[in-house]
């Protein structure tokens, strides 16, 4: 598929109740890749959507290979309920990129990406599925003279109820693309289309949109002027796609908006990355507000340390009006493992914590990881969806494959409260089994046993006791794996929670209940 790269503090205080969790989620048993790029929250559960590789028999000694649309339901806890996949006979589907995908009337959803065929040539692929993830009709977009490519990246619904997809457009050849947006009602039936020449620009795209009172339309996206100087890119259009205003600004490297949301004052808010040199090997997360009357920055800022393709893909305004961002990054020097990034910033876009969230087990030291997706919970916490797999050149161990990875946090980002008063900006997704913890509820003291991966530290650690108001207590070295007797005399009876770190990074933790 012509998939375009869109260029697209640690806070204490009150502890977020409830616990997060990490899983990994392999479509049917397959052992074939997965990437979730959407995750919606429901009143009971979490809905997911991948993209899935699939291979499927067609006739006898005749198989064919493609992508496939994945629906993926999961209850509070992560559990998975069921799984559905979908395609378009004779091509690959793509459910979009990041924040692909939204709910539909009657607790249904839409995916807006592509569909390819076997020649390469792609169209819009616009997919309506019921609240138990059965397909309730699709419908194809592109040109009808098989001359351009259409590739659809996110579709959202409209405040009337009918749906909205942006993406990108071009010649097969692909010598140069534009973004385009195309308007259907609820049926799916075509009401308008419009593409976005950027002039000067042989290579322009629009990866998101969000709708604005009334009806206007804030999209963005990427700006090329050279193959490695890309500007960021955002546009206001009326109910019809008429443009009202656009701007772009950035370089001289590739800078790009992933995302744009409006915020609750009508403002837009775009996050995308700011690069500092070329080929994405310096770069930061960055994010701005944009003044809706014509584009004018408001306020725009970078966060965190110039790394190799270290950005935000979506972003979400929480009700308080604090922005959740997610993406990605690679250690230094990269490419080599890649981390899942979560931020949390006010209003005014002042970083109230970021943390990179890593996957380890016995069988993966250094598994990496990206987010394409993050959505605030219902309990103050947020969940983010995207894939996992092992680091890049080394191949899968036997019984693991690229999958949908979905990581569930407090609202303070942490997998086990209290990891805010810690010390810490990294954290290990699943080694929760790695920790016991007896007897609990304890009185006078209580042992804590570590059975950490090889490979994944060594030690000497440090072992962290935080109250439910977020004090550290107790602050203690340990040698390594094996069993730790930590005494709790002088503790008053409450919840605390258990944290061992190495260094910067968060491995395990646990309850801990002092009688």
């Amino acid at each position: 598929m012509r998939c375009i790269v869109f260029i697209a503090s640690l806070f204490v205080g009150a502890l977020a109740f409830g616990q997060g969790f990490n899983k990994r989620y392999d479509a049917f048993g397959w052992g074939f890749a997965q990437t979730a790029f959407c995750i919606e929250t429901l009143p009971d559960g979490f809905m997911v959507i991948s993209a899935s590789s699939d291979y499927d028999s067609i006739a006898p000694g005749e198989s064919f290979f493609h992508s496939s649309v994945l629906l993926t339901r999961l209850n509070p806890n992560g559990d998975r309920l069921w799984e559905k996949r979908a395609w378009r006979p004779w091509h690959s589907a793509f459910p979009g990129w990041s924040n692909c995908c939204d709910t539909a009337p009657n607790n249904g959803y839409v995916t807006g990406g592509t569909s390819e065929d076997t020649t390469g040539l792609g169209e819009v692929y616009l997919m309506r599925f019921d609240a138990n993830g059965d397909t309730l009709w699709t419908r194809v977009f592109g040109d009808p003279n098989g001359s351009n490519f259409w590739s659809g990246q996110q579709a959202k619904r409209t405040m009337d109820e009918g749906f909205l997809i942006v993406g990108f457009t071009g010649p097969i050849a692909a010598t140069s693309w534009l973004g385009f947006a195309l308007r259907t009602d609820l049926d799916g039936n075509e009401l308008w289309r419009a593409t976005y020449p950027w002039p000067g620009s042989p290579y322009s795209a629009l990866s998101s949109f969000s709708t604005l009172p009334g009806g206007d339309l804030f999209m963005c996206g990427t700006r090329f002027m050279t193959v490695n100087n890309g500007d960021y890119s955002v546009q206001r259009t009326d109910g019809s796609g008429g443009l009202r205003w656009r701007v772009s600004w950035g370089g001289p490297f590739t800078d790009g908006i992933t995302q744009v949301a409006t915020g609750s004052d009508g403002h837009a808010l775009a996050c995308g990355i700011r690069s500092y040199a070329a080929g994405y090997t310096s770069s930061q997360p960055y994010l701005a507000k944009l003044d809706s009357s014509d584009g004018s920055i408001m306020w725009e800022k970078e966060y965190g340390p110039k790394l190799y393709s270290h950005l935000f893909y979506s972003l979400q305004e929480c009700p308080d009006g604090n922005v959740i961002a997610a993406g990605r990054c690679f250690e230094q020097p990269g490419p080599t493992v890649q981390k899942g990034l979560l931020a949390l910033t006010s209003a005014a876009g002042d970083s109230l914590w970021k943390y990179y969230y890593f996957y380890v087990d016995t069988l993966i030291s250094t598994g990496q990881g990206t987010f394409y997706d993050v959505i605030q919970t219902q309990d103050g916490g947020f969940i983010a969806a995207g894939s996992v797999n092992n680091p890049v050149g080394q191949g899968n161990p036997p019984g693991y494959s690229q999958d949908t990875w979905v990581v569930k946090v407090d609202a303070d980002g942490c997998i086990i409260p209290g990891c805010n008063s810690v010390g810490i900006a990294e954290q290990a997704t699943n080694l929760l089994g790695a920790i016991s913890i007896w007897p609990n509820p304890a009185h006078g003291q209580t042992t804590v046993q570590l059975t950490l991966p090889p490979g994944v530290a060594n030690g000497p650690f440090e072992l962290t006791l935080v109250a439910t108001d977020g004090r550290v207590v107790r602050r203690e070295r340990i040698a390594g794996n094996g069993e730790h007797t930590l005494a709790l005399h002088e503790l008053p009876a409450g919840m605390y929670y258990v944290h061992v770190a190495d260094g910067g990074k968060w491995l395990t933790g646990g309850k801990l209940m002092v009688e």
